[in-house]
Formats: structure tokens, sequence, C-alpha cells
């Protein structure tokens, strides 16, 4: 007669592992490949971004001083864009660490400045009350008793 042990088939740490390998595998290159789809749009939007700032810039023929601004701002971040697209998202994240390490307070700053801009998008509007009028009512106007 067999008992339970037996009837359960290999164990975890049995020869048969290659199912579950798989499906992590599977999974693991699922998100990598997704990660690496969503880094690609990031990089495109904020390419989009340099060339808006770049067309704004070709606004200001008279002004070369304006245009040079804007042509630099979207130099810096046709450039961003670059370093999106290149590196990964691991590299990007050690990056940012390192830079909020070198600057506390500015990471505070920027910190507390995202969290309230959140909280003003998330804030639904309510329904605002109607101020009260100080206008002056004149007394021939207010309805009388009758007497």
């Amino acid at each position: 007669m067999r008992n339970g042990a037996q009837d359960r088939g290999p164990t975890a740490a049995g020869p048969d592992q290659d199912p579950a390998r798989g499906f992590t595998d599977t999974v693991r290159d699922q998100v990598q490949g997704y990660a690496g789809k969503r880094r690609a749009d990031a990089a495109r939007v904020v390419s989009d971004v340099g060339d808006a700032i770049r067309d704004t810039g070709a606004g200001f023929d008279g002004l070369p001083q304006l245009k040079a601004f804007f042509d630099q701002a979207a130099l810096g971040v046709d450039g961003l864009a670059e370093d999106i697209g290149r590196r990964s998202l691991s590299e990007m994240y050690d990056e940012v660490r390192a830079a909020a390490r070198r600057r506390p307070a500015l990471t505070a700053a920027a910190a507390m400045l995202a969290g309230f801009a959140l909280y003003r998008l998330i804030q639904a509007p309510g329904i605002r009350p109607v101020p009260r009028s100080r206008a002056l009512v004149p007394l021939d106007v207010l309805p009388t008793p009758d007497i």
C-alpha cells in the first residue's frame, strides 16, 4: 500500500523544475519587454518635448539670445531622451539615487512640490459655496409686513 508522500510526485527539489523555471523565465522576459517598450515610449515623449521647445524657439528669429536659449534647452532635452533610450532602468534608478544623496535639500523640495501637485490633481473639485453678497439693498425694496 502506498502512502501519501509517494503519491505526490516529484518535489520542488527534484529534477522536474523546468516547468516552474520556464514560467518564471517567460514572466521575466515579458516584464523586461514591457519595461523596454515603456522606456522607448518615454524616450519618444521626451524627444517630442525637445522638438516642441525647438519649434517654440524658432519663432524668435529677431531675438538671437532667446532663440539660442531655446535651442540649448532643446539640446538638453534631446540628450535626456537619448539617455533614457540607452540606459537600463536599474542604471537610471542608481543615478537618481546618487543625485538624491548628493543634494538632499533639493530632493526634499522636489518631493514636497510633487506631493503638493499630486494632491491638487487628485483633490476632487467640490461645490464651492456662493459668497454672500455685501451689497446694500435699498429700504424701499425690502418687503414690509402687513399691518
